[in-house]
C-alpha cells in the first residue's frame, strides 16, 4: 500500500514537471508583451526576432560588440529605433523569458549582424517587404 502511494506521488510530480516544462510562450506572445510594455512604436520602429529560442548564457555576436543572453531561455528581439538612419543609431536588444515573459532590455547602437528570420514591424519605405510577409 505504501509503495503504491509513493509511486502515485512520483508520477504526479513527474507529470507536473512535464506540463510546466511545456508551458513556453510563443514568439507571437513574446511580441505582444513588447507591445503591451510600450517598447515598440508600430509607426516608426523595425523589429526583428531570433530564428529560435536563445538558450541561457549564449554569446550573441554583433559587429560592434557581443552580449551574453540571460540565465533563462528567451526570445531575442532587435528593435531598430531609427530605421533607415544607417549605422550608429540607437536600438534596443530585448530578451523575453520564455517561462514568465519577464524582460531584459539593453540599450545599444545599431550595427547588429544577428541572423533573424523576419521583420515583424517595418516603417514604410525603410526596407523592401519580404514576399512571405505580405498578405
Amino acid at each position: 500500500m505504501r509503495k503504491n502511494v509513493l509511486v502515485t506521488m512520483c508520477l504526479i510530480i513527474l507529470f507536473s514537471i512535464y506540463v510546466f516544462a511545456q508551458n513556453t510562450i510563443t514568439r507571437d506572445e513574446a511580441f505582444r508583451v513588447l507591445k503591451q510594455k510600450g517598447l515598440v512604436d508600430t509607426l516608426t520602429n523595425n523589429v526583428q526576432v531570433s530564428l529560435q529560442i536563445i538558450q541561457s548564457k549564449t554569446t550573441l555576436p554583433f559587429m560592434l560588440d557581443s552580449i551574453i543572453s540571460p540565465e533563462s531561455k528567451s526570445w531575442f528581439f532587435l528593435i531598430d529605433l531609427h530605421p533607415g538612419a544607417e549605422w550608429a543609431h540607437p536600438c534596443k536588444y530585448v530578451f523575453v523569458n520564455t517561462t514568465d515573459a519577464s524582460l531584459i532590455v539593453i540599450n545599444g547602437q545599431l550595427g547588429a549582424s544577428f541572423e533573424t528570420d523576419y521583420i515583424l514591424i517595418q516603417k514604410s519605405g525603410s526596407l523592401p517587404m519580404p514576399a512571405f510577409f505580405k498578405k
